[in-house]
């Protein structure tokens, strides 16, 4: 049986789409999303690693939306359907719409944060994540030429991604191009927050979750 849902407010449609097609210019995969509790969290994938020996973090996104009735579901949808759902929605000045079909789970939508244990630590400039996120992708786009293997393509954005920024040894580069290509550097400053391997970036406008590769705590 399809899934309909009815955000709140009604403009958290339009919200959600702007959201979903900023995700799948980076990445036109899939959708994590997840109600419980009153609220729908809606997570996409950035960055992740190809294999056991990819040492690319994994970068996910996550905007959280108020549901204007409850629902308990985790399930992994198309962007791309999603897209046209909420577009026809939104069009129309509905705050409800129906989820499209699942999908085969992906290998990051089986990772989920943990809820508790988050330490708040210096945050960091959102001039400096959209200044780390520009160097990243020109330097990307200089090692890379045009015809290159799938193997040697992933090492090259593990080494960009994966390294830490200067300006916050936490952080590594994946995060900054995240928020950057998800819209969140919208407030001066975006907050930090680590756990074990794992660490958070806070905006106003959504988060960024990353889970470091080879079990590097926090310090």
């Amino acid at each position: 049986m399809a899934l309909t849902l009815t955000l709140s407010p009604s403009q958290a449609v339009l919200d959600a789409q702007v959201f979903s097609e900023r995700a799948a210019r980076v990445n036109n995969g899939s959708a994590r999303l997840i109600a419980q509790g009153g609220f729908l969290q809606a997570y996409v994938g950035v960055l992740f690693p190809r294999g056991l020996l990819d040492q690319t973090p994994t970068v996910l996104g996550l905007r959280v939306f108020k549901l204007a009735t409850a629902a308990e579901f985790d399930v992994v949808v198309p962007l791309e359907s999603l897209i046209h759902r909420l577009g026809v929605a939104s069009d129309s000045g509905e705050a409800e719409f129906t989820l499209p079909a699942e999908v085969a789970s992906l290998a990051w939508a089986a990772i989920t944060p943990p809820r508790e244990g988050w330490r708040r630590r210096r945050g960091i400039a959102s001039s400096a994540l959209r200044d780390a996120a520009a160097e990243g992708v020109a330097k990307v786009a200089q090692a890379v030429p045009e015809s290159i293997g799938e193997s040697v393509l992933q090492k090259v954005r593990a080494e960009i991604w994966g390294t830490a920024l200067a300006d916050n040894q936490q952080i590594p580069a994946g995060a900054a191009f995240a928020a950057d290509a998800l819209g969140f550097l919208t407030d001066k400053n975006m907050q930090v927050h680590t756990v074990g391997n794992w660490l958070r970036l806070t905006s106003g406008s959504g988060y960024v979750v990353v889970k470091k590769p080879g079990g590097a705590a926090d310090s």
